[in-house]
């Protein structure tokens, strides 16, 4: 046997065995995508601790003066940062019931007290009410890699606290929760991670009241910071506000896999999550995981609700659209009670978002192309021809 005819022969038995690990690697639940070598990513070895969530009056407050050398009072624990305008900032109990131990109505979520930020001017004319921006924050320690869950409650009363509320339309004020998961401490800074809610205490005719707000951030330093912030904007009478029982955990864990190459209609989804040890310590809990699945074609920028709250660990077959596509998917988990919480539930009724897991990629390609790829024809010295299978990148900028 001459070296060139071995070499051609060596080169057919080459293409033949790249065209069997083709066929093999296309079959269903081959290539599974997996988020890490840890399906569930990074679990912090201990819970975050946060002084004072409560701003209670009984932990003490320290004053400074705002930019009209007024006294205000900051609770332990706390720092603050007014932004904008000249504000009272008050441990709510202290200001209604003019004492710590004081015996009044005061809007608050938890134990006795909340932090209270009233405008400038408040009902005073000729300009009541004007606009203010102030933001709490503490940095904590964390692990880096970490994901973590901060919950909280605020209550806004644009126009003050009679109903029905005279707020006019297009005027707000911005109820603001925030991380920096690099423990930086401005407020303005564009590493901060921010959920805002414009809603009023009033609308549509009934009482809207205080609200529930969730995020959650993984950590990129040793220390990172938390935010509750009150931004009102607009000059109007009687704009006032309150934040109240703030909660930070270790944010619950998911995962999410997948075949990285599929032929035919279906991506079969399966899911998993691992629930935070400090929400299940806490005490009459009756938390579940919920998961949430999203979808996209990897030529667009926009994710599209596939599933949202499963109650339970599972799988389910996601109909694909079109062939010859990559698709992109992702998990998150979420840690909550049922709404209301009573007559069985801890109180307050916080919320623990997990994060969005990192996207995993699935090629789809159709049963035609996967029985005949194409191949193009290579020439080779002597009478033999050889057709070998032509690997390039998938072109995915295209929609179907």
């Amino acid at each position: 046997m001459t070296i060139l005819r071995f070499s051609r022969i060596f080169t057919v038995s080459l293409g033949l065995l790249w065209l069997l690990m083709t066929v093999i690697n296309a079959a269903p639940g081959a290539n599974v995508h997996q988020q890490g070598s840890d399906p569930f990513g990074t679990l912090p070895p201990v819970a975050p601790v946060l002084i004072n969530p409560d701003f209670e009056c009984s932990i003490g407050y320290y004053t400074q003066t705002n930019s009209l050398n007024k006294e205000i009072f900051i609770p332990n624990g706390w720092q603050v940062a007014i932004l904008e305008g000249a504000p009272v900032i008050h441990s709510a109990r202290i200001f209604f019931a003019k004492s710590c131990e004081g015996e009044a109505h005061v809007e608050r979520i938890n134990l006795r007290d909340s932090i209270v930020m009233r405008a400038q001017d408040l009902e005073t004319p000729p300009a009541p009410g004007k606009p203010f921006d102030v933001a709490f924050h503490q940095s904590i320690s964390a692990t880096v890699g970490g994901a973590y869950s901060l919950s909280g409650w605020f209550l806004s009363l644009c126009g003050g606290s009679a109903v029905p509320s005279d707020c006019p339309d297009g005027v707000y004020m911005a109820k603001m929760l925030g991380i920096d998961p690099t423990g930086g401490t401005d407020a303005n800074a564009a590493s901060v991670i921010w959920l805002e809610n414009r809603r009023n205490f009033w609308e549509d005719g009934k009482r809207v009241g205080w609200q529930q707000m969730s995020i959650s951030a993984m950590a990129q330093a040793p220390t990172i910071t938390l935010f509750a912030r009150v931004q009102s904007p607009f000059r109007w009478h009687g704009n006032h506000a309150f934040i109240d029982a703030l909660s930070i955990v270790r944010a619950p864990l998911s995962t999410l896999t997948a075949p990285a190459v599929v032929t035919g209609t279906d991506v079969l989804l399966q899911w998993a999550g691992l629930q935070s040890p400090d929400i299940a310590a806490i005490a009459g809990g009756t938390y579940r995981l919920l998961y949430d699945i999203q979808a996209r074609q990897r030529v667009t920028e926009t994710w599209t609700d596939f599933l949202v709250g499963q109650e339970a660990a599972g799988s389910a077959p996601f109909p694909v659209g079109c062939a010859d596509t990559v698709y992109e998917f992702r998990v998150r988990t979420r840690a909550e009670q049922p709404d209301p919480p009573a007559p069985a539930g801890a109180w307050p009724n916080h919320r623990y978002p997990g994060l969005w897991s990192d996207a995993i990629a699935v090629q789809t390609q159709s049963q035609e192309n996967n029985a005949n790829e194409p191949i193009d024809p290579v020439d080779l010295p002597g009478p033999y021809r050889l057709y070998l299978p032509h690997v390039a990148t998938q072109d995915t900028s295209r929609e179907c």
